[in-house]
């Protein structure tokens, strides 16, 4: 059994998915397998995978959306340990032997992650947008990574995740109900394992391109996670840091409606932020 699988989950993606395979294969540590997840590609996908058959798992299911994709590929994996890939996206040969060599020792950290390179569509690198973006990440975990603080200031991207298998059978699969999947699992992961952020030299390369992600999907994804956890903390008051969780997920709510252009529920929001204490809610209300 290999220590590591290594997962790519995809979805009409051909143009780049060959880069991230490749990529992945290239790897300096040699201990995983491969498993590409095809959540129902209508383009040259099967074309792009056919060259590596010999090298990678190959699944294709019914189009299910990404926490479906990623699901499936969870439950695949055969190694202790599970990567992502994102089929956009590529690694430096050094990222699962820097991952695995922070892991070690360390039993209470459920996943590490860390910094990317940003590229534009041809992969050609963006230098100041990557030091602004490094930036963000870096004064994003300057205390650690925290529930709260993930609450509003999450930042963590998916092709750079390393999380223990067992991890998952603690705090369950991916949310198929919400539009964007890897906020929350990255909360739920916290309140049972620590989160190692890896700064300094980027282990992955993050392609910008215009079929991304979409501002308004992702605010919508974020506002109903919030909520999510906002329900959750009345469930358990227990959870540590649990007001300034509450007002963090509220200063998120706030500036997700402000993108989405609902000035009258993002006021709302900030306005719950500031009676817990979040003067910065302000900019929002505003």
């Amino acid at each position: 059994m290999p220590l590591l699988t290594a997962a790519i989950v995809t979805f009409n993606r051909a143009d780049y998915l060959g880069d991230a395979i490749s990529s992945v294969l290239d790897q300096t540590f040699t201990d995983f397998e491969l498993l590409v997840v095809d959540d129902g590609s209508i383009d040259d996908t099967a074309h792009v995978v056919a060259p590596y058959l010999d090298r990678i798992r190959y699944v294709r299911q019914e189009h299910e959306g990404r926490a479906g994709a990623r699901n499936r590929a969870v439950r695949l994996a055969e190694g202790e340990l599970i990567a992502f890939c994102d089929s956009d996206d590529r690694w430096y040969p050094d990222r699962l032997e820097r991952q695995i060599e922070a892991l070690a020792g360390a039993p209470q950290v459920g996943m590490v992650h860390g910094q990317v390179e940003l590229t534009g569509p041809d992969g050609v690198p963006l230098p100041e947008e990557t030091a602004a973006h490094s930036q963000l990440f870096s004064s994003a975990h300057l205390g650690g990574a925290t529930y709260a603080g993930y609450a509003c200031n999450c930042r963590c991207l998916s092709s750079t995740i390393l999380v223990r298998r067992a991890v998952f059978d603690t705090v369950g699969l991916y949310d198929r109900e919400l539009p964007i999947e890897d906020y929350d699992f990255y909360l739920r992961l916290l309140l049972s394992f620590d989160v190692l952020f890896l700064d300094g030299r980027p282990l992955a390369q993050h392609r910008i391109h215009a079929d991304m992600t979409a501002p308004v999907e992702l605010a919508l994804g974020q506002i109903r996670t919030a909520e999510k956890h906002l329900a959750l903390l009345d469930e358990h008051p227990e959870i540590p840091d649990s007001r300034a969780a509450r007002r963090n997920f509220n200063l998120m709510i706030a500036r997700s409606w402000r993108v989405l252009g609902d000035r009258r529920k993002a006021r709302a929001a900030a306005r719950r932020a500031l009676r817990l204490g979040a003067p910065e809610a302000l900019r929002v209300a505003l």
